[in-house]
């Protein structure tokens, strides 16, 4: 048989062999067998153990008679089964379902229409779970488009634990569906605009994931989940608010709410979920501020607040978070002030990258080890920082003043001299004024980013330090040459609309750069094995049979007029394969 068919594919020899362990175990490891291969494959053990501790005595010691006879392995807290086992429990529960309904269980318990391969198409009408009552696993989406689903759905089983949906098509759950067993809802980019009406029991649920659900207007009460370790709001741009019964939720573990452009505050509850860890709010960019009580979310480790854009001020008792080791800031262009009891211990992250107003270098801890501040108003550096050993990536704005702290030039490890992204760095204005760059920047000795785009005004660059591993130097329009003496081994550089480069300063830039981008108008010809490409891949074949030390290789992408050119990021991966 061939190997990829072995892989797949089932004979009568190789089912009897994988069925002398299956046939072995005890009726209850037999069972966990099928759902782990009709259900569970390439799960996280604990949330297996949550969805089937109903069914079973003891989840966890089960799983470990299944790993000893090697019908699963656990790889770092995920369960694993080969294809052929996970084929062998799915074979099982065919043939037994041919013997009626009474041994039809597992066909019942669970349906997966996410991942499962159906050829001839399922259709489902609105009424069409209510034959169903023990169903208590539910996956429905994903790549396979052969499920047909009804835009209205009159009934789904109170016995659901897992309600796994990718774009849920009704604005609401069915009005009689009860989700009091519920452990996890997983409803990305779906249509509701509310999970529920009214209030609902709900101590059993876990997680819930709606993300991207751009209708979803209103979290439904929270007031009895006190089980709720996740809640994923993410992308749900339509929400205005979350409910003040947040607060009961106290074993609520992770809190996402990045994207909601509508949310303007938080409920002061919020400081009641004393378990809370992590904290993203990013791009919510039409909150204004944060509740005081957030200082009561002692255990917060994780707090990111990026591109937060009208948030004004952070509430002083943000000083006791003490066990905050990230405290992401980047973005938040109205902030013009760190309080200044912001001295946490376990503080390990603190980016202000953009936070163009801030002009006071903050009070920290010297156990920081990542600090951002280039896009800032801040151009005093203390001379502290030669103190701070864990201190490994510092990132900076370059200003003329720089030069006087050289005590900083040993850390800083990245150097912001002109974003064209939204002028945040520097004013377009201000990186226009810049013609030269001062010679010091060779004596940053751990310098490793340096980014120069958008220095129109910008001629020659001076001598660059070794360490330097990536330089950014698009539309620097006016640049003409390199120093020489600069070593480009190991370097990384873009030099896009760069066209005025020279071409000592071009032959420099091949001859050493590990990658690079240059503006040309046709190969070079030392380039001798050419083809085009046009999207789909192709191939260079090289018959010379001489020894290959390395090798380089040279992409011309064309622009040829019938795409229209925008400021959106465009991305080019070039991959390679060298082929006997």
């Amino acid at each position: 048989m061939e190997l990829p068919r072995l892989w797949t594919s089932l004979n009568g020899e190789i089912e009897s062999i994988l069925k002398f362990s299956y046939d072995a175990l005890c009726d209850e490891d037999k069972d966990l067998f099928i759902y782990i291969s009709c259900f569970f494959n390439d799960e996280w053990i604990e949330r297996v153990e949550e969805f089937l501790a109903e069914n079973f005595s003891n989840v966890r010691y089960g799983l470990h008679v299944l790993a000893d006879k090697s019908l699963i392995f656990i790889d770092r807290g995920w369960i694993r089964m080969h294809n052929l086992l996970a084929r062998l429990g799915r074979e099982i529960v065919r043939k037994k379902s041919i013997h009626g309904l009474r041994q039809r269980q597992f066909l019942v318990d669970g349906i997966d229409c996410k991942y499962a391969e159906i050829e001839d198409g399922l259709y489902k009408n609105d009424k069409g779970f209510e034959k169903m009552s023990n169903l208590q696993f539910l996956r429905i989406g994903g790549t396979y488009p052969r499920v047909h689903l009804p835009q209205s759905l009159k009934y789904l089983p109170r016995t659901l634990r897992l309600l796994d949906w990718d774009g849920f098509p009704m604005t609401c759950l069915p009005l009689n569906f009860s989700p009091e067993f519920l452990v996890e809802i997983y409803m990305p980019s779906s249509n509701l605009e509310k999970l529920w009406e009214g209030s609902q029991i709900i101590t059993n649920l876990k997680r819930i994931y709606p993300r991207d659900s751009e209708n979803l207007k209103e979290v439904h009460d929270l007031s009895t989940a006190t089980n709720l370790w996740k809640l994923d709001l993410s992308g749900c741009s339509s929400l205005v608010e979350l409910p003040s019964s947040i607060g009961n939720a106290t074993n609520l573990n992770e809190l996402f709410i990045s994207r909601c452009s509508s949310l303007v505050d938080l409920p002061s509850s919020l400081g009641n979920a004393t378990k809370l860890k992590k904290l993203n709010l990013s791009d919510c960019s039409s909150l204004v501020e944060l509740p005081y009580s957030i200082g009561n979310a002692t255990n917060l480790s994780e707090l990111d607040l990026r591109d937060c854009s009208s948030l004004v001020e952070l509430p002083s008792s943000i000083g006791n978070l003490q066990k905050l080791s990230s405290f992401i800031l980047k973005g938040c262009s109205k902030i013009e002030a760190v309080p200044v009891n912001i001295n946490m211990k376990s503080l390990r992250i603190l980016d202000l990258t953009d936070c163009s107003l801030l002009k006071t270098f903050p009070e920290i801890y010297a156990n920081i080890q990542r600090l951002m501040i280039n896009g800032t108003a801040i151009e005093d550096i203390p001379s502290s920082l030669t103190l701070w050993s864990h201190l490994y990536h510092f990132a900076v704005s370059y200003c003329e003043s720089l030069g006087t702290f050289t005590h900083a030039f040993d850390l800083i490890t990245e150097l912001y001299v002109c974003n064209k992204k939204n002028t945040r760095t520097y004013s377009m204005d201000q990186g226009n004024r810049i013609r030269e760059l001062s010679p010091w920047i060779n004596e940053m000795s751990r310098l490793r980013k340096l980014v120069i785009s958008g220095c129109t005004k910008l001629v020659p660059l001076p001598q660059l330090p070794d360490p330097l591993r990536y330089l950014k130097a698009e539309n620097c329009e006016s640049l003409e040459r390199l120093d020489s003496s600069s070593s480009f081994k190991d370097v990384g550089a873009n030099f896009g609309n760069c066209f005025k480069l020279n071409q000592e300063a071009r032959e420099l830039i091949i001859r050493t750069c590990r990658f690079t981008v240059l503006p040309c108008e046709q190969m070079p010809m030392y380039f001798l094995w050419q083809t085009t490409w046009k999207w789909n891949g192709t191939d260079i074949h090289h018959h010379q049979p001489i020894p290959l030390m390395g090798f380089k290789a040279c992409v011309l992408v064309v622009n040829k007029g019938d795409a229209e050119v925008s400021d959106r990021k465009e991305e080019l991966d070039v991959y390679y394969c060298i082929k006997d």
